[in-house]
Order: C-alpha cells, then sequence, then structure tokens
C-alpha cells in the first residue's frame, strides 16, 4: 500500500475534505438561519441540509476529481 501511494493522492484528497467541509457549513449555517416553525422547521431545515449537502457533494466530487487528476 505505502508503495503505491503518492502524494499528490493525499493532497488531493485533503483538499477535498476542505471543500466539501466548507460546503456543508455553508449549507446548514444557511439553512439554519432562514428555519421558522419551531421543532418542525428545524428537522425540515436539517433534511434539506443532508440533501443538499449530498448531491453538491456528490456534484463537486466529480468536478474536482476531473480537474486535479
Amino acid at each position: 500500500m505505502r508503495s503505491s501511494l503518492r502524494s499528490k493522492d493525499v493532497s488531493v484528497g485533503l483538499w477535498k475534505a476542505l471543500v466539501f467541509g466548507a460546503v456543508i457549513a455553508w449549507i446548514a449555517t444557511f439553512r439554519g438561519y432562514q428555519t421558522l416553525g419551531g421543532a418542525m422547521g428545524v428537522g425540515r431545515a436539517t433534511s434539506r441540509t443532508v440533501v443538499e449537502s449530498a448531491v453538491l457533494i456528490l456534484g463537486g466530487d466529480y468536478v474536482m476529481t476531473a480537474l486535479l487528476f
């Protein structure tokens, strides 16, 4: 395993983690500030955050892999 690992693999993985963490934080903050309706609104905002984050991460992973490799 160690012989097949390149430094580019590690750096790309770290960049992806940083970008995806920022995407999740941005979406969660945006949805959290727009929450209305008590517990039901919080549940709805959480669900939307999870779905939007998953979709953006899948798309972003495709784009970042195409650009960085």
